[in-house]
């Protein structure tokens, strides 16, 4: 985790002081302190997660990995929830994935452009990025479609009842996606071994190690620091050319490969275990507590800058928790990870619909207000066209810069257009 973000933290201790003393402050300003304040604590999340599974092997680190990808948009949804604000959560539900899918990537793909120009990637996990794609996109919009369908012809149903049937069927799809991606069920005899799409970045212990080590070491002060970082980056692109290799050809583990690019020992160094589960349970405990700070200011303050809350939901409340990743997404296209790239933001857009919403919906069974699948025009129709996009873009195995600039002019015109007309 970067250091300028344990700064922010102090952001998170002030927004719930603040609150918990009354303070009276305008609401925008205690949303902002809030908002600043989970930044740090998602990505405390994120870093203690992959300390975990450090020790737990590759499969069971990709299954943590999964479950907690995106716990902070859960978290704020569940306390939104608890608070009737409903059409905060589902906008939060569409921005989420939107914005992974289009903001995440699209600055990503225009960063590494820039920089290297064509960023070629294996077209074959892209294929099932978009399939999986496919899937969500049509759980999330088969029940606005019926709901049109019952106001125009004025049929009494329960509208809740086909939400909560598409939900449980959309778990089974993440299940079953866990169960290929993870334990690798019936997946035998291809050729390489991928980025997986539920999982984000693949967690194998070695590339991960070595990047959190080049992480740490770019951050340091240390003098010739460049020529270390280049040896990294030397050993990171041959390992993950040995893992894209056929498993009988593999000349050599993906360990031997990082000393032998390097030329030189590879000292890696992994945090206790304790150390890391005790700092994932005072991050998920710090980002309850400030989600309730933050959840309390969203009414107030859309009242007094004149917003409709979907507005709020959709951009701002999933940018807020998914701030770490797109920096880890920008860091990786700058280094030429494009397939990483894909990885990441694909698969937390694929976790949110697969796993987060049907959640949201089977827990608010328990909630003030029930929950359904039932949005806006505005966004279901966004929503497949950035289905569509992703498939049209990635099918060529080719990524540019300006095919990352589409997908961030997509994602304005949805925010603007959620704006001014509202959801």
């Amino acid at each position: 985790m970067p250091r300028w973000l344990y700064f922010l933290l102090i952001f998170a201790v002030a927004a719930v002081v603040l609150d918990f003393a009354h303070v009276p402050l305008p609401p925008a300003i205690i949303f902002g302190l809030a908002a600043l304040g989970i930044v740090p604590l998602a990505a405390l999340i994120g870093s203690s997660v992959e300390g975990v599974a450090e020790y737990t092997g590759e499969r069971i680190g990709g299954l943590l990995f999964a479950t907690f990808g995106n716990a902070t948009e859960l978290i704020i949804s569940i306390f939104a929830l608890s608070e009737g604000l409903v059409d905060v959560v589902r906008a939060s539900i569409i921005g989420a994935i939107l914005g992974n899918a289009l903001l995440a990537l699209g600055i990503s793909v225009c960063v590494g452009g820039f920089r290297h120009g064509r960023l070629k990637f294996e077209a074959r996990p892209a294929s099932q990025y978009a399939s999986l794609f496919l899937l969500c996109s049509a759980g999330l919009m088969l029940p606005t479609i019926a709901n049109l369908h019952v106001v125009s012809t004025q049929q009494k149903v329960v509208e809740h009842n086909l939400s909560d049937f598409i939900a449980v069927i959309l778990l089974l799809g993440y299940i079953a996606s866990i169960i290929f991606s993870v334990f690798r069920f019936r997946d035998h005899g291809g050729e390489d071994e991928d980025l997986e799409p539920t999982l984000g970045a693949r967690s194998m212990d070695a590339i991960s190690r070595l990047l959190s080590y080049r992480y740490r070491l770019a951050q340091s002060d240390i003098a010739g620091k460049t020529e270390a970082l280049k040896h990294i980056d030397v050993a990171v692109d041959t390992m993950l050319k040995q893992e894209q290799k056929p498993a009988a050809t593999r000349e050599i583990n993906p360990v031997q490969a990082a000393a032998s690019a390097t030329k030189q020992p590879v000292h890696l160094h992994r945090p206790p275990l304790w150390r890391s589960l005790l700092l994932l349970c005072l991050a998920t405990v710090g980002v309850a507590l400030v989600s309730e700070v933050l959840v309390g200011s969203i009414e107030p303050m859309a009242k007094g800058l004149g917003w409709n809350e979907a507005f709020i939901g959709l951009v701002f409340v999933p940018f807020i928790g998914a701030l770490p990743e797109y920096f880890n997404c920008i860091s990786m296209a700058w280094n030429k990870k494009i397939g990483m790239v894909l990885a990441a933001s694909a698969g937390s857009s694929i976790q949110i619909a697969l796993l987060v919403a049907p959640l949201l919906v089977l827990l608010s069974l328990f909630m003030p207000q029930r929950l359904d699948l039932v949005f806006s025009i505005v966004e279901l129709a966004v929503l497949g066209i950035t289905t569509f996009l992703f498939s049209e873009i990635t099918k060529d195995g080719e990524l540019v810069w300006l095919e990352g600039l589409l997908l961030i002019l997509l994602f304005g015109m949805m925010a603007g257009t959620v704006f001014a007309f509202g959801a």
